[in-house]
């Protein structure tokens, strides 16, 4: 059956309707905000997320768990330790090799995904 002359029309109302209605609300989402703003408080650590995790992991639109995001990271987490390891370091999917970080150690990558799956904590005094 082919719609009416206005039924495309009234298709695109009622989209556009449900976008402005997803759209209400805060401006973004508490985890994009966090993820967009949180650093190790470790300062050489901070360094390394800066310059290669930040990137991918604090952008929504790069399709990497964001940082905070604990429901993202569950079942990343759930396949251990090891696994996330070796997805930092030889890649995995979307992931570079290194993540882009050539100077971390496994040590500096477990540090990092630790503090990227954790649930971000509030700043010291708030």
């Amino acid at each position: 059956m082919r719609a009416g002359r206005n039924g495309g029309r009234g298709l695109a109302m009622v989209l556009g309707l449900c976008a402005l209605l997803v759209g209400c609300g805060d401006e973004a989402p508490p985890v994009q905000a966090n993820a967009a703003q949180s650093v190790p408080q470790d300062a050489a650590l901070a360094q390394l997320y800066g310059a290669s995790c930040k990137q991918c992991h604090a952008n929504p639109a790069a399709g990497a768990p964001l940082t905070g995001d604990t429901v993202a990271w569950a079942p990343r987490l759930q396949k251990g330790m090891g696994t996330l390891l070796d997805h930092s370091i030889n890649g995995f999917q979307g992931m570079p090799p290194l993540g882009l970080c050539m100077q971390c150690t496994e040590a500096d990558f477990s540090a990092l995904i630790a503090f990227m799956a954790a649930a971000p904590q509030p700043a010291e005094g708030h």
